[in-house]
């Protein structure tokens, strides 16, 4: 039997969430890569270097063990699946931008917005990153609306079970998620209003660290994700 023909049978029995995790992985990978080739910070390239080694020995059993994975560049790879399913110029920033706070740039037109994205939802994450001087944050959902008997599957477990994920539902719960973290920034900066809705899941969320430029740049993001999907 020829090497090609050993190989070919081999893929037949792998079952389908293991073809899914082995087609995520090479993006990540090539992914992770992209970034260290483009970066000159030691501690940048030492630190993704590391996240290709727990990627690359992963071996999950069952969909549900990706969750157990660092969610930063899985997630980052799943904005940009979404984005490119749906049309949306979304590029990743080099290494070196990537360490100055910018991950993607999406373009429409002639506008170029830089952005910084994350599904680290905890109040001092939110204080580190949604600030002035900073690349406005766009926040990503990790988790489905949708629930199985009162569980919520990860968008990326859907993906090891069935190839594919709801692109819909991502969106909208980005673009939700965001606007109502905008229409806070606006109120506390220009009304010095705090209307105590939960935003994020939290209540004691910091929204006083921004000004115009951050405000105005966000809202310049958000109206280029929404009128792409339209």
């Amino acid at each position: 039997m020829s090497i090609n023909s050993i190989e070919s049978e081999s893929s037949k029995l792998l079952s389908p969430s293991e073809n899914n995790w082995t087609d995520l992985k090479t993006e990540i990978l090539d992914f992770a890569d992209y970034r260290i080739s483009t970066s000159k910070e030691k501690w940048y390239q030492e630190a993704c270097m590391f996240y290709k080694y727990e990627v690359d020995i992963f071996n999950p059993k069952h969909p549900s063990d990706i969750n157990s994975l660092p969610k930063g560049l899985i997630s980052e790879v799943f904005f940009l699946k979404g984005c490119q399913k749906v049309g949306i110029m979304c590029s990743p920033c080099l290494g070196q931008e990537d360490v100055l706070g910018a991950d993607f740039k999406i373009c429409k037109g002639d506008e170029t917005r830089f952005l910084d994205v994350t599904v680290n939802t905890s109040s001092r994450g939110f204080f580190k990153k949604v600030r002035e001087g900073r690349f406005p944050t766009i926040f990503l959902p990790w988790k489905e609306e949708e629930t199985n008997n009162g569980y919520k599957r990860s968008y990326a477990e859907r993906y090891l079970r069935y190839g594919t994920f709801n692109i819909d539902e991502y969106f909208n719960n980005i673009l939700s998620t965001n606007y109502q973290i905008l229409d806070r920034l606006r109120r506390s900066f220009w009304r010095n209003q705090n209307n105590g809705k939960e935003v994020l899941g939290k209540k004691e969320l910091d929204f006083t660290r921004t000004g115009v430029i951050y405000i105005k740049s966000l809202e310049g993001i958000l109206n280029v994700l929404r009128q792409s999907l339209n």
